[in-house]
Parts: C-alpha cells; sequence; structure tokens
C-alpha cells in the first residue's frame, strides 16, 4: 500500500512540473454576446438627423457584465426586462461607442451625427478667368467643403439640368460653352451642401477671314498712287472676333498695327501688309491675306555726264548715263546710240548706271528711256555731236594677272600712241603711284596704268599678283614636349600656320597614320586626344591656293600614364613571413624612382633600386611607398604586413590544444538546457508508470 502511494505522489510531481514547463493558452472562442441596430436617416455609420443606437443582450449576458463608454466617458445606461438598452444621440457630432464585456471581448462602434449642411465648396479653374472666352478646355476643380461626416463627393448641373456627380472632384469642358457651372458637396451623411457657380465659356471654332477690298488695282504689286484697303467683317455667335492688321515697312523695318482698322500708307515705299481675324477666345483664322504694296508715284530721274562737255567735235567722247528710281524695271530702260555701250547696266547703291564710248568717226547721237515698276515713264533726247577716236596702246610685262611669285618681280609698262599725253598718263601700284619697277616685299598687288593722249582718247589696263617668298611656316604648339615624356591627360598636339596664300590641311600624322584634326583661327589641333601609351611622332603636310607644298618636322615624344608598379618579395599569400627570412622591394621599370620609403613610420635610404629588409621583428608592419616615373606619374600605395615567429612542434601542439575552440555540438549543448529537462522530465513519466505496471502485475500474481 506504501507503494502505491509513493508511486501516485511521483505521477503527482510529474504532471506539476509539466504545466509548470509547458504554455496554458486560457483564451477561447466567445460567441458575439450582443447585437447593435441603429436608427436615423442616412447609412451607417452617417446620419443625417438625430440617431438612436440599441443593444440587445443574448446567450445569457447580464447587464452586469457590460460596461459601455462614449467619447471615453462611462456611461450608466438603463436596461429593460428584455436585457436591451438605448443610447440616444441629439446633438451633431462624432461619436465613440466602447462596450466591453468582462471576459475580455469588446467592441467600438462609430456614430457620426450631422444636423447642418456641408459649407459651400470652394472651386478652382487654373489659369482659366472665370467668365472670359478660352479657346483651351477648362478643368474645375471642387474642394474644401467640410462637413461632420466628411465630404463623400462633389457633383454639378448646368443650366436646368440634372445634377451629376464629378469625377474625381474634377470636371473638364472641352466642347463649345457658354453657361453657368453650379457645383456643391454631398456629405457622408446624404446631406447637400451650399451651391457654388462659377461662368465658363469655352470657343473652338475658328473665325473666317474678313473680306479686304482696296480702292486701286495695282501692276504686279505696284501702285502708282497711295492706296487705302479696307474690310468688311460679318458678326456670329460666340465670341467677339477683331480683325487685327500689320503693315511693316520693308525698308526701315517699321511697323505699324491696327485692331479692327488697317494701318495707312502714307508716303511711296515697299510694305507688306498682313490681315488676320482672331476672337476673344484666341481661335485665329486658318487664312491669312498677305500683299505687298509697292508704291512709287515719282517718275524716274536720267542724268547724262559727258566726259568732255562742251566740246561738239572732239577725238574722243564718253557718256556715263545714270538713271536713279528706287523701283526701277531694268527691262524698260532703252538707250539708243551710235556709240558703243562699254558697260552693262548696274545698280550702284540708289541708281543704275552705264558707259557709252563714243569710237567711230562721225555724226554721233543719244537718247535715253526709263520706266519703273508703278508704270512711271521718263525721256532723254540729247543734242548730237561728231567725233574722232584713237585710244593710246598699254602693255604690261615681268606679270601675269592673277599669278603669284615665290621670288622678287620686275615690271616694265609701255604706252604708245602718236599723239600721247604724257602728263596724264598714270601707274599706280595698290592705289599709289609706283615708284620702283622691282617688287621684293612680300604681299598682294595691283598695279593699274591710265593714259590719255591728246585728243581725249583714254585706255586703262591693271593686273593683280602676289609675291610670297616666305612660302608656308609650320610651327609646332607645344614645344617643351619635344624628346619628353608626357603624361598630360587629354594631350593634342597642334601646329600654328603662317602662309600668305590660303592654305589646305593634306594630312595629320600620328606615328604614319592620318588622323582626324580641327581648325581654331591659324592653328590645326588633332581633334581626339593622344591616348595610345608609347613613342609617338607627330607631323602636319600641307598645301596652299598655289599649289605649294609643305610637311613640318616629325615632333617626338614618349606618351606615359602608366603610374609606377611596386613588386614585393618574401611574402606568402597572406602577407606574412617567417622571423629571419628577407623582405625586399624594388621598382619594375629600372628607370622609376623612389620618392619615399617609410617602414612603421621610420623613412628609410633610398641608395638602391631595390630595397630588402632582414630579420624585422615579428609583429605586424606597416610600409608607405611613393615612387615617381619620368613622365611624373606617382604611386602612393600602403602594405601591411606580418613577420611570424618560428615555434618547435611540440611547442605548436601544447599550443594548438590550449587554443581549441569549442565544437558547435558543446556549444548547442550550452544555448538549450530546457531541452534537457524536458528528457529528464520524460523519462521519469516513463519510469514510473513503468514502475506502476510492475506493482500492478506482481499484485495480481
Amino acid at each position: 500500500m506504501i507503494r502505491k502511494y509513493k508511486i501516485y505522489i511521483i505521477m503527482g510531481i510529474t504532471v506539476l512540473l509539466l504545466f509548470m514547463v509547458l504554455p496554458v493558452d486560457t483564451k477561447g472562442d466567445w460567441e458575439i454576446p450582443w447585437d447593435i441596430t441603429l436608427e436615423g436617416e442616412g447609412n451607417d455609420p452617417a446620419f443625417r438627423s438625430s440617431t438612436v443606437m440599441e443593444i440587445f443582450l443574448k446567450n445569457g449576458t447580464a447587464p452586469k457584465d457590460i460596461t459601455v463608454f462614449v467619447n471615453q466617458q462611462k456611461i450608466n445606461p438603463i436596461w429593460d426586462y428584455e436585457q436591451s438598452t438605448q443610447i440616444s444621440f441629439q446633438e451633431e457630432g462624432i461619436y465613440k461607442v466602447h462596450i466591453v464585456h468582462k471576459n475580455g471581448y469588446e467592441e467600438i462602434r462609430q456614430v457620426m451625427v450631422e444636423l447642418n449642411n456641408p459649407t459651400t465648396a470652394k472651386i478652382t479653374a487654373g489659369a482659366y478667368t472665370p467668365g472670359a472666352w478660352s479657346k483651351k478646355n477648362v478643368v474645375l476643380e471642387a474642394y474644401g467643403a467640410k462637413a461632420v461626416s466628411d465630404i463623400q463627393f462633389y457633383e454639378y448641373k448646368i443650366g436646368q439640368d440634372e445634377w451629376k456627380q464629378m469625377k474625381n472632384n474634377k470636371l473638364e469642358i472641352s466642347k463649345d460653352f457658354d453657361d453657368l457651372v453650379y457645383i456643391r458637396a454631398v456629405s457622408k451623411a446624404g446631406r447637400e451642401g451650399v451651391i457654388s457657380q462659377i461662368p465658363v465659356r469655352v470657343w473652338k471654332q475658328k473665325p473666317e477671314l474678313a473680306k479686304i477690298q482696296c480702292d486701286q488695282e495695282p501692276i504686279g504689286g505696284w501702285y502708282s498712287k497711295i492706296p487705302v484697303f479696307s474690310y468688311d467683317l460679318k458678326e456670329k455667335e460666340g465670341p467677339q472676333v477683331h480683325l487685327y492688321a500689320q503693315l511693316t515697312d520693308l525698308k526701315t523695318k517699321e511697323i505699324l498695327t491696327g485692331i479692327d482698322q488697317i494701318p495707312r500708307i502714307r508716303k511711296d515705299g515697299r510694305y507688306q501688309l498682313d490681315i488676320y481675324t482672331k476672337d476673344e477666345s484666341g481661335n485665329q483664322s486658318e487664312q491669312l491675306y498677305q500683299t505687298t504694296c509697292f508704291v512709287d508715284t515719282d517718275n524716274p530721274e536720267i542724268f547724262v555726264r559727258y566726259q568732255n562737255p562742251r566740246s561738239e567735235i572732239l577725238k574722243y567722247q564718253k557718256a556715263q548715263i545714270i538713271v536713279k528710281d528706287e523701283n526701277l524695271k531694268k527691262e524698260n530702260m532703252i538707250l539708243r546710240t551710235s556709240g558703243k555701250q562699254v558697260k552693262p547696266w548696274k545698280l550702284e547703291g540708289d541708281h543704275y548706271e552705264t558707259e557709252v564710248i563714243f569710237l567711230k568717226d562721225g555724226k554721233q547721237t543719244l537718247s535715253v528711256q526709263a520706266e519703273d515698276l508703278a508704270g512711271n515713264k521718263m525721256i532723254i533726247q540729247e543734242k548730237s555731236f561728231i567725233i574722232d577716236t584713237q585710244k593710246p596702246r598699254i602693255k604690261i610685262q615681268g606679270i601675269d594677272n592673277g599669278r603669284s611669285y615665290s621670288k622678287p618681280v620686275k615690271i616694265q609698262v609701255d604706252v604708245k600712241d602718236q599723239n600721247l599725253n604724257p602728263d596724264k598718263t598714270y601707274i599706280y601700284l595698290n592705289g599709289k603711284k609706283m615708284n620702283s619697277v622691282m617688287i621684293k616685299k612680300d604681299g598682294y598687288y595691283t598695279i593699274d596704268v591710265k593714259t590719255e593722249d591728246l585728243a581725249g582718247n583714254q585706255n586703262r589696263c591693271s593686273r593683280k599678283f602676289t609675291v610670297n617668298q616666305k612660302g608656308i611656316q609650320i610651327h609646332f604648339l607645344q614645344e617643351d614636349l619635344k624628346e619628353k615624356q608626357i603624361s598630360t591627360k587629354n594631350l593634342k598636339p597642334g601646329f600654328r600656320i603662317e602662309s600668305l596664300e590660303p592654305v589646305q590641311v593634306m594630312a595629320f600624322l600620328v606615328n604614319g597614320q592620318k588622323k582626324e584634326y580641327q581648325w581654331k583661327e591659324d592653328k590645326v589641333y588633332i581633334k581626339d586626344p593622344i591616348t595610345e601609351n608609347g613613342k609617338c611622332s607627330v607631323s602636319l603636310h600641307v598645301k596652299d591656293s598655289a599649289g605649294n607644298e609643305k610637311t613640318s618636322e616629325e615632333i617626338q615624344f614618349f606618351y606615359d600614364t602608366q603610374k609606377p608598379v611596386i613588386k614585393i618579395e618574401g611574402l606568402d599569400q597572406k602577407s606574412e613571413c617567417e622571423y629571419g627570412k628577407q623582405i625586399g622591394i624594388l621598382l619594375e621599370n629600372k628607370t622609376d624612382q623612389w620618392e619615399k620609403v617609410i617602414l612603421d613610420g621610420k623613412e628609410q635610404k633610398l641608395e638602391h633600386h631595390k630595397i630588402t629588409w632582414k630579420e624585422l621583428a615579428p609583429g605586424k608592419h606597416v610600409l608607405h611607398l611613393k615612387a615617381v616615373d619620368q613622365a611624373g606619374n606617382k604611386t602612393d600605395q600602403r602594405i601591411t604586413f606580418k613577420i611570424t615567429k618560428v615555434l618547435p612542434k611540440a611547442v605548436k601542439q601544447i599550443v594548438v590544444k590550449q587554443d581549441k575552440i569549442p565544437s558547435k555540438k558543446d556549444e548547442k549543448k550550452q544555448k538549450h538546457p530546457n531541452l534537457w529537462i524536458l528528457f529528464l522530465i520524460g523519462t521519469s513519466i516513463f519510469v514510473s508508470v513503468k514502475m506502476f505496471c510492475s506493482y500492478r502485475k506482481s499484485r495480481h500474481s
């Protein structure tokens, strides 16, 4: 019997331990202990009238089990015999009803009582001015109305139409429109706010062009009298249409404008008239009335100037004819003469002119007729005269017209005539009297020879030539690059060219290869910078307009943008070295130089290309290395390495045993001690049950 009690005690202790270890979930599933109904006008939870909330208890729930809060204030409702109560909300506001059961179940309901209508909605139309005409779409947006239950949506109507809900509180008017738009807010409780209104006028139809009239008929756009323009514009529905006119003086660029009137032309000139119509919405007529008005009310002026006006009988005569009119009709300038027209009609400033030379012996005549573009005419009849002509002969030797000479030139001028007048023979070089026949200085030259004989016959001869002894001069712009090592980034070698004649680049060569180039004033640069490291040679080949070619000297330099490379000897992959072994640093390129070598903060001597150390103290060391090459490229490098002390094998084994790291299995045991507790508890239960079964079996036997 005592043994039986011991078994029961062990089992009880085991169960108690299990309850202590295992968590207990005391929360169960509960049925909702009440029903809630709301009575009032509107949609739960928003009401537009006073509202009554009724609470019905069920499932044996007693009023004493219930606690009710309204807006965080506890209330004591009166419960009837059916275990129901009512909560009345008479005033406007938002109410938060919180119902709590003693078992922990709770429910929160919100009631919004709205007794007043929403406030007036604000309306924005963007850049549109209300009541003004616009050709662009008008977007109205409603906002800013307030209500207790909040605003559910905004609605609109036009005229007597039905109210319609706005999409995203916006209304876009994209067609012809001229009316009032009414907008109001509607709350979630269903109350309608104060109506706002805004006038909107949209017109997208383009107006027709006005009918333009003129009091004169032009001749090819030309008027011999000042024209007057008028218009006829029909009125139509929609925004008012206006006429816009612009009169531009094509000579002075002066502009006159008019709205609903056409600017008047006041004087002779060339004008352009542009007319269009535009309504108050900004719609412009597709058609544009455009015309040019060339007004000329004056007759042409004709002037005849004789070289010898006083002589009726002479050996030589030349007449200069000038016809002056801003609007001459060139094909209507008629010249009738027995002489020879030596020059075609040529426009010189504000007039046309020509020359007539009378070369034949005998009676000579001359008449001139001119008509301008507007139809105005002028005729001049000149008196007759007798003429005898024989002009001197001029010969220029030593130069050819338009030729360029690389050496000094000698000029010889011969003038021959039986009746030569030496006092009226002139030789000019570049507009000045020529004193020397030998031209030695480089430059552009024009020799001009004029002569006249005693009878008044004249002759003239001129030559243009160039003296270019220097030829083409090519100068390299970056002289400091020659035979140097360069590391400059974006390097663009270039040449400066000096030449009297225009020059063309035949080839820009880099290492014998043609490269693209670009001009900047008198300088030529390679288009793309030098990028390839190594020896580089640059030259330029050019040619001038006279056919002379020249190639510059070949400029050579070494382009190097690579930094010095530092090698380290004696370290393994872990940047470690055993104590007593040698460590060395050296530059890969022997032409590179050390700038600074610092070991553990102490600067080292730079006596050799290669620097070595032996028997450095065990531990961590830091090397700070600086090197530079001949092109100026620099390397700044920091190296951290470790010197390890060599230990005997026996000592190493001891160190390994002492430094043994705990296994993951041990860590797992330490991290989860509770699992061992559960294992012991389970073993105890198993042993207890086993002992009890053995006791029962032995007693039964």
